[in-house]
């Protein structure tokens, strides 16, 4: 190879450096404009389609918003229920339906408690046990609460009691709730104070 080859050649090398210098950075600065206007598109895009009327609250995540009182039903809340007990309620026998009065049920119940305070807020486990109010009013309606057990074990058969458990126990607190929470007057006149039984459990079950 010549002198003069490998000069033109040598030449060709740094016109291209050359190049590169020269329009690097023009490069660059295109794809960072790029970058920013898709960032720019997807913002946009995004937020036409969140709703823009609803509170903020309506954002928050569904399990947030559900923290409610118990209903005058005692449907579940996300309040964990504080499970009073007494020796009222820790044996309770029963003749089934369709029995003769030939088999019995003893059984064991825990009574699983939620509450509101007077502005009508969730109470927390700690506060239910601890209420006095609550203490007192179902300490005296104890005797009404075992009648209502009583009576529901008393008109079901035993397939029902042991089978279909899970229904039972609604349906027992369902019971207490219209036959005896309900009926409560909790807290002052005005207030938003209430107390209810979200769940019924056996702590103890024998049927012979």
């Amino acid at each position: 190879m010549s002198e003069e080859e490998a000069a033109e050649e040598g030449g060709g090398g740094g016109g291209g450096g050359s190049a590169l210098k020269k329009y690097g950075p023009l490069a660059a600065i295109v794809l960072l404009a790029q970058v920013v206007l898709a960032w720019v598109v997807i913002t946009v895009t995004v937020g036409d389609k969140l709703p823009q009327n609803e509170p903020e609250s309506d954002l928050l995540p569904q399990q947030q918003q559900q923290q409610q009182a118990p209903t005058e039903e005692g449907e579940e809340s996300d309040a964990l229920p504080y499970f009073y007990t007494n020796e009222m309620l820790d044996q309770i026998t029963a003749n089934p339906a369709g029995t003769n009065a030939q088999r019995f049920v003893v059984a064991g119940v825990q009574l699983g408690l939620t509450g509101t305070n007077g502005d009508g807020e969730v109470m927390t486990i700690e506060e239910v046990a601890l209420d006095s109010e609550m203490t007192l009013k179902v300490g005296v309606a104890l005797g009404l609460i075992k009648s209502v057990i009583l009576e529901a074990l008393s008109t079901r058969y035993i397939d029902q009691i042991e089978n279909e458990r899970a229904q039972f126990l609604l349906d027992v607190r369902d019971e207490l709730n219209r036959k005896v929470f309900n009926k409560i007057p909790w807290g002052e006149e005005d207030d938003l104070k209430s107390f209810r039984i979200q769940e019924v459990i056996f702590t103890k079950l024998i049927i012979q």
